[in-house]
C-alpha cells in the first residue's frame, strides 16, 4: 500500500522531478564556473582590477538578473498551484460522510463512533509491542469526517499510511475528510506529529480498514 494515495504520490514525483532539474542546473553551473574561471599558478588573479566591496557596473547583466529571478518565481508559483489539489481533497466537505470524533490528550487518542454501526466504525484496543493502544476500525469505500479536538495542548494526528495530518487545538474543532480505498485495507499507524510533552513519541494508535 502506497501511503497517501495516488494524488499525493503524483505530487511527490512532480516535486522530485523539478528538484532534480534544479539540482542538475546548479551542479553543472558550479563545476563549469569552478573550472572555467580558476586562476593558474603565476597568473594575475585580479585581471579585472576588482576593488573589494565595489561591483563594476560594466559587468552588470540585467538579462541574467531577470532570468534567475523570474524563472524560479514562475516555478514556485506552478508548484504552489498544483499543491492545491490534495488540499482540496482533504478539506472538501462531504455531506454524506460518517462522523467520527477524535479527542487528543496527553498522551492518548480517544475515538467515538457515535451511533454508527459496528461494521462502519468500531473502537476497541489492541496490543502493540506490549502496550495497549486504541484501535479505530473503519470500512473501505465509506466516507468519513473526522471531528478533532484537544483537551489540553496542541496535538497533530497523522494518519501515516493515508498521508493525512491536521492540528487539534484546545477548544476548537478541526476536520479531515477521507474515504479509505480498497488499496488501504489493513492496519496503519496514527501518531502525533506536534510535540506535546515527554511521552509525545508514544502517543500512537492503530487504524484498521476492512472490506
Amino acid at each position: 500500500m502506497r501511503a497517501g494515495g495516488d494524488v499525493f504520490w503524483a505530487l511527490f514525483d512532480e516535486f522530485n522531478f523539478w528538484a532534480l532539474i534544479v539540482l542538475v542546473i546548479v551542479i553543472v553551473w558550479m563545476f563549469h564556473h569552478s573550472l572555467r574561471y580558476r586562476s593558474k599558478d603565476g597568473s594575475n588573479n585580479n585581471v579585472d582590477n576588482f576593488i573589494p566591496g565595489v561591483f563594476p557596473k560594466e559587468n552588470d547583466n540585467m538579462t541574467m538578473e531577470l532570468t534567475w529571478t523570474i524563472i524560479p518565481f514562475i516555478l514556485i508559483i506552478y508548484l504552489t498551484f498544483i499543491a492545491w489539489g490534495p488540499i482540496d481533497d482533504l478539506w472538501t466537505a462531504d455531506p454524506d460522510a460518517h462522523e467520527v470524533t477524535i479527542t487528543a490528550s496527553q498522551w492518548n487518542w480517544n475515538f467515538d463512533c457515535g451511533d454508527l454501526d459496528a461494521d462502519i466504525c468500531e473502537v476497541s484496543n489492541i496490543d502493540v509491542e506490549g502496550q495497549t493502544k486504541p484501535l479505530l476500525r473503519l470500512k473501505a469505500g465509506e466516507s468519513y469526517m473526522f471531528n478533532m479536538t484537544s483537551v489540553d495542548v496542541t496535538h497533530a494526528p497523522f494518519f501515516l499510511d493515508w498521508g493525512l495530518k491536521e492540528d487539534t487545538q484546545p477548544g476548537m474543532i478541526t476536520r479531515l475528510y477521507h474515504t479509505p480505498s480498497t488499496d488501504e485495507i489493513g492496519s496503519s499507524l496514527l501518531m502525533c506529529t506536534e510535540y506535546c510533552g515527554k511521552d509525545h513519541g508514544y502517543m500512537t494508535a492503530v487504524v484498521e480498514v476492512h472490506a
